[in-house]
């Protein structure tokens, strides 16, 4: 059959294949290779920083006294360019600082330095939140702000959300919005509202409606913002239902006022002020 058929001819078969090969790396240990250190660029800057020497600007502190160079301030800082643009060329120029502690105008000026925070044990925690506005990361956060870092704002914001707690949080939100940490803000306000029955029970909730109340009325309203998902529908949140005019005596809406999600005594209801113009009636849910 072969011998009859178009593929023979003169007793020669030829056959086209087309041959495909593939290249890849395989992972081996190479024979040689050279380790590249870690930069060491900010031990290398804080070495310049404490070399009084070479500086060409002095600040003074509580009378302490704190050298450094304008072109590296100036590079981090855009508020220290701005200071610095007609000031350059001086020599030896001094800046009284009167708004700092000298503890930490150091903490400024290691982080401009050498792009850390500096290592102190009032920068591990913040717990005491009667004092929150007094903790070193507080007055880094201010300074911050002030000389316009932003990545030195966030450090100190991240320090103080590992310690938001029930009842710290008032605190931490009132120093957020007080600097403009809005990452930090909005993070407290998320846990606040997702902690509602707790947070209302601290002492926080009282500090804020007496200091700062437009922050209660930011918490109560991030409450109403937040939708209920429950079998594929969407129901408004409590305080969303209040401020629709919802009768707080529905049978639905009280449910959503236990603290721990199961039926009880009206003794045990949590009232949820509303305040502000998102009042019903200008007064706190009454309790029966």
């Amino acid at each position: 059959m072969l011998e009859t058929s178009d593929f023979l001819k003169d007793d020669c078969l030829k056959i086209n294949c087309t041959v495909g090969v593939v290249v890849s790396e395989t992972d081996r240990p190479r024979l040689h290779s050279i380790r590249v250190p870690e930069s060491d660029i900010g031990d290398q800057f804080a070495v310049l920083l404490e070399n009084e020497e070479s500086s060409d600007v002095t600040f003074i502190v509580s009378g302490e006294k704190f050298y450094a160079h304008k072109l590296v301030l100036a590079a981090r800082s855009t508020v220290f360019e701005t200071e610095f643009s007609d000031r350059m060329e001086e020599d030896g120029c001094e800046i009284l600082i009167t708004d700092m502690e000298p503890k930490v105008f150091k903490a400024l000026l290691h982080y401009i330095y050498r792009d850390t925070l500096i290592e102190d044990e009032g920068l591990s925690g913040t717990s005491a939140v009667t004092s929150v506005f007094n903790t070193l990361p507080a007055k880094l956060l201010a300074a911050a702000d002030k000389y316009d870092l932003p990545r030195l704002r966030l450090m100190c914001e991240s320090v103080f959300c590992k310690d938001i707690s029930v009842d710290s949080v008032a605190h931490i939100l009132a120093l957020a919005d007080h600097y403009r940490a809005m990452e930090l803000k909005s993070i407290c306000l998320r846990f606040a509202a997702a902690n509602l029955v707790a947070v209302l029970r601290a002492d926080g909730f009282q500090y804020l409606k007496d200091n700062y109340p437009s922050l209660q009325s930011e918490i109560l309203k991030t409450v109403a913002g937040c939708d209920e998902v429950s079998g594929g529908g969407k129901s408004r949140s409590v305080y969303g239902r209040y401020s629709e005019g919802a009768d707080t005596l529905d049978r639905s809406i009280r449910q959503q006022t236990w603290e721990n999600g199961e039926e009880g005594n009206r003794s045990d209801w949590i009232p949820l002020p509303l305040v502000g113009d998102d009042a019903v009636d200008g007064s706190p849910m009454q309790e029966e």
